[in-house]
């Protein structure tokens, strides 16, 4: 009896505990929406697990083999119903069949626990609409054949036939190529507009492609990849319709460089050199006549260069040989584009004469290869003949800081003689006084070096002309006085030199940076007590 209920006992535990064991173990449920649809037709795929899991503690990435796979929803619950707790986490994806025939959803596993796999039939559909009806991309080459160092413009469009907000995943395959570079052409150009009726988004792009070597290429254009949401209003069902296209290949061909070219290598489809003098009054200037100018009165040249197809970086240098009595101030080179697809280069210069005479700038010529006609060509923009004449409103003498070791001569013829005996002993007396000043004076500045000379005939005169902002005299001053002290310490005139520059860059530039006088000051000051240093003493020490 004893043993019986023994054996009773043991059989109701094992029971007890198999009912126990179904209760705590992991339960995963896999579930569709539909299990047969056409090809692209969107599904949803739902997978329950009965306990608190992390978002990634499945693998999806085994469905991508047969379907094109959505962004997975995923989410936890807990639930408390009559007393009795339970804990749910979910995930739900939006699946689109890629394969005709029998597609699979394999099974899920989570600790130890495992889903059912699907099985999904997938048929074709005879309504799915054409790729070319949602999507089409378009690629253009303005020119098929260049030159080394030459350009051409390849122009793209991309049409959404559809709503833009149904594309998934939508990315634009750029252009690519081999022996060419290519770059963007600003942004791209997106908006809306009406194609056979139908309202379409536009997306518009141009790239400069640019031959590097001789050769034939294939340029391949644009491309789309991505996915449209379609759906079929007639069967209710909604489909996901990839739309990868394939970029056009088009042929480039690039030629060789000519052998019987002469001169710097300029390839052009178009090219337009010309020119425009202008007076200090911004008066145009007849090339073809003698032009009358003064010392210090300032003229202007702006050149400007308009080249199809060559890009900014690849345009000519332009070299000028401009007389050394000339000062020449030019602002950078200035790039713009042109409605005609041309790069303009517009090139600005100041010219100012230093010495008076006749001078002729010479012609600028530039050879260039006309890549249509298939032939050198060379540009040219006349020179132009000047006569300088001297400075009238400027008194040469009254502007130096002249150092001279001689005291000027004055000569004076009398014709009688009056009182002539008494002023010349008096200018006598103020003579000898003025002898006892001055080595009185030389004594000081021996005894303090930190003293300025007492005279200066320069800075008062050009710090007259800098407070009127008369640039072009304080350009006369200046210069004049280096050309006569060449004496002077090279690192001081050079320093003076620069100063020189900035202000007239400061002045003729529209990219000049505010400009102030005081260093110009300072460093004719230190000039001027170098050279006053470098002259000998009138007495000898005593």
């Amino acid at each position: 009896m004893k043993s019986a209920t023994t054996l009773a006992l043991r059989l109701l535990a094992f029971a007890l505990l198999m009912v126990s064991a179904q209760t705590w173990a992991t339960t995963v449920v896999a579930t569709v929406s539909k299990n047969k649809v056409v090809k692209n037709e969107v599904l949803q795929l739902r997978i329950v697990v009965d306990k608190r899991v992390s978002s990634d503690a499945i693998d999806l990435s085994a469905l991508e083999q047969n379907f094109y796979v959505g962004r997975p929803s995923f989410g936890s619950s807990v639930n408390i119903i009559n007393g009795e707790r339970s804990t749910r986490s979910e995930w739900n994806i939006n699946l689109a069949a890629q394969r005709l025939g029998v597609a699979e959803i394999p099974a899920f596993s989570i600790d130890g626990a495992q889903s059912e796999p699907i099985t999904i039939q997938v048929s074709m559909d005879s309504d799915q609409p054409l790729l070319t009806d949602l999507v089409e991309v378009q690629s253009h080459l303005q020119r098929d054949q260049l030159y080394p160092g030459e350009s051409t413009t390849l122009a793209t469009r991309l049409i959404v036939k559809t709503d833009p907000r149904r594309l998934q995943n939508p990315t634009i395959m750029p252009p690519k190529a081999n022996g060419v570079s290519i770059a963007a052409l600003g942004e791209a150009n997106q908006y809306q507009s009406v194609l056979d009726g139908v309202e379409v988004t536009i997306v518009d792009q141009n790239y400069r492609l640019t031959a590097e070597t001789a050769g034939t290429f294939e340029v391949y254009g644009i491309g789309f990849n991505g996915s449209i949401v379609y759906g079929d209003n007639r069967s209710g069902t909604t489909k996901l319709v990839p739309a990868t296209t394939d970029p056009a290949k088009l042929a480039l061909e690039v030629l060789p460089i000519p052998a019987q070219y002469q001169g710097q290598w300029l390839p052009a489809a178009r090219l337009e050199l010309s020119q425009q003098w202008q007076d200090g009054q911004g008066q145009v200037l007849d090339t073809g006549a003698l032009y009358t100018s003064q010392v210090g009165e300032s003229f202007s040249r702006q050149i400007t260069l308009d080249i199809q197809g060559v890009p900014a970086e690849h345009f000519p240098e332009l070299v000028f040989a401009y007389p050394e009595s000339l000062r020449v101030y030019a602002e950078k080179p200035q790039f713009t584009q042109l409605d005609n697809g041309a790069t303009r280069m517009t090139l600005k210069q100041v010219l100012i004469p230093q010495q008076p005479g006749e001078l002729r700038l010479d012609e600028l010529s530039l050879n260039w290869w006309d890549s249509k006609n298939k032939r050198q060509k060379t540009a040219t923009l006349t020179g132009l003949a000047i006569e300088v004449l001297p400075a009238k409103e400027i008194n040469r003498e009254a502007v130096l800081p002249l150092a001279s070791n001689s005291e000027p001569v004055t000569t004076a013829t009398v014709y009688h003689a009056g009182f002539w005996p008494y002023l010349s002993a008096l200018l006598a007396l103020l003579w000898l006084m003025t002898m006892v000043v001055t080595y009185r004076l030389w004594r000081k500045g021996l005894q303090d070096g930190n003293h300025e000379p007492a005279s200066n005939a320069c800075e008062p005169s050009v710090e007259h002309a800098l407070k009127n902002r008369d640039f072009v005299t304080v350009n006369l001053l200046v210069n004049r006085w280096l050309d006569d002290h060449p004496e002077l310490d090279m690192t001081i005139r050079d320093a003076i030199t620069q100063q020189i520059a900035q202000m007239n860059q400061s002045r003729y530039s529209q990219e000049g940076s505010a400009w102030q006088p005081d260093t110009l000051l300072q460093l004719l000051k230190k000039a001027k007590r170098r050279k006053a240093k470098q002259v000998e003493p009138p007495l000898a020490h005593l």
